[in-house]
């Protein structure tokens, strides 16, 4: 090759590559990526399960539309329509686990395959402004990173605690001692002290841990949104003990 036209080529490639360094620099970063570190886990679990017990915000009368009504099966109304566990379940995998029939049941996807994808998509996936699942005009961005940061790094696998049927699989006498050390002091020892049921008679954990067992471990991990209710995540406790404390309380009074 002729020395000059080879200078010349190396010049525009060079050139070329100067110009799309230039291009990216100037790009933007995404939020997600840019604010990463300060995303709350813990608060993502609380988000997932009511939203607006946590950010303030207003309980929506409204249907979560179009989304909602491209099912017909759940017939549920307002707030029930904007919870993220309406639509992708308990135990995280939507139509293929507890809500695979039922009232509960929409036909819509979990979300335990999303866990694959990138933040920014995840982030932009729930934000989804414009689009059917329009969650911008009452989630923030930081609502946003926080329910990524769930979907990310706070899903289970529950079929490794609580088995078809329903039961948990945990150690339950190991769950005794986590439970008196975590949970008495609201519950009580019976697991009667809170009602979860008042229609009749008092059903305290106990009937709650057996007839859902999904919604309490979720709960355990994360906690109650709009209570004290404290997360065993936030308080060091590891998956494997939080099942050994669902599996004491499935052996609690289930009221009456």
């Amino acid at each position: 090759m002729n020395p000059r036209v080879q200078i010349f080529t190396l010049f525009a490639l060079v050139l070329v590559v100067g110009l799309a360094a230039c291009d990216s620099s100037t790009e933007p970063e995404h939020y997600a990526d840019a604010n990463w570190e300060s995303a709350d886990l813990v608060r993502g679990g609380l988000l997932f399960d009511k939203w607006w017990k946590v950010n303030s915000g207003t309980e929506p009368t409204t249907l979560f539309d179009p989304i909602w009504s491209s099912q017909t099966t759940n017939t549920r109304t307002g707030g029930d329509t904007w919870r993220c566990k309406e639509c992708h379940g308990w135990d995280y995998v939507g139509k293929d686990g507890r809500y695979s029939s039922g009232s509960h049941y929409t036909g819509f996807d979990g979300l335990w395959t999303s866990r694959a994808f990138s933040r920014t998509i995840l982030f932009d996936s729930i934000k989804d402004t414009h689009g059917d699942h329009d969650l911008s005009g009452v989630l923030s961005d930081q609502d946003v990173l926080d329910l990524t940061r769930f979907i990310v790094d706070g899903l289970v696998n529950m079929s490794l605690y609580i088995d078809a049927s329903g039961n948990a699989t945990g150690n339950a006498t190991a769950g005794l001692t986590l439970y008196d050390a975590n949970c008495a002091s609201c519950h009580g020892t019976d697991g009667l002290t809170l009602d979860f049921n008042s229609a009749d008679g008092v059903q305290g954990i106990g009937w709650l841990s057996n007839d859902n067992p999904q919604e309490t471990l979720h709960k355990l991990r994360w906690g109650h949104p709009g209570s004290t209710m404290p997360s065993m995540v936030e308080n060091g406790l590891t998956d494997q003990q939080t099942g050994d404390i669902l599996a004491h309380a499935q052996t609690l009074s289930q009221g009456g």
